[in-house]
């Protein structure tokens, strides 16, 4: 079932489109040096680093992750639509639906998103049960052919919803290509 609805969304997600990965982003608002990104060429994001982080100071397991983010270029009032899988080395598996917005200032590019989806745990930390919310902040430099090279922090939590809540801390070092 989870399967066949990160499938439906990714065939979505591509289907939808956005600008080609030659064509700049559009501005959907200003303000002052600050834009908010509009229509803008489709990206996939892999990203490196370390699941847990906080895990020494309490009762979970850091381990390495990876994680691969498909972002939609079409946006509606600057939001657009992403999917995403994370996975780490003790078989933690997070897969995610979410919304994106892009901040560009020149070069640098912020990105800042929200989410939910289901973790399974495996042999990893142990956060409270299957449905969990996401959220990240990404700090990219972007590149004259529009890829991105950055910085993603992510904080995955129950938000209470299940009885215990942990939550836990990523970091990845992150590459993104237009398409």
């Amino acid at each position: 079932m989870v399967r066949r609805a990160v499938a439906v969304a990714v065939v979505w997600l591509l289907a939808a489109g956005g600008a080609s990965a030659a064509e700049p982003a559009a501005v959907a608002a200003r303000l002052g040096g600050i834009d908010l990104l509009g229509r803008a060429p489709n990206y996939v994001d892999f990203g490196l680093g370390v699941f847990d982080i906080r895990a020494p100071f309490n009762a979970s397991k850091t381990s390495a992750a990876g994680r691969i983010e498909a972002r939609g270029g079409d946006k509606l009032w600057g939001l657009g639509p992403a999917v995403g899988l994370m996975v780490n080395a003790d078989g933690g598996i997070f897969g995610y639906g979410a919304i994106y917005a892009d901040l560009a200032y020149g070069n640098f590019v912020v990105t800042p998103l929200a989410g939910l989806g289901g973790y399974s745990r495996d042999d990893s930390s142990d956060l409270g049960g299957v449905f969990q919310f996401r959220l990240s902040l990404g700090l990219n430099y972007q590149f004259a052919d529009q890829s991105r090279l950055g910085l993603n922090i992510a904080h995955i939590s129950n938000a209470g919803i299940h009885d215990n809540n942990p939550g836990e801390e990523e970091v990845y070092v992150t590459y993104a290509i237009p398409f």
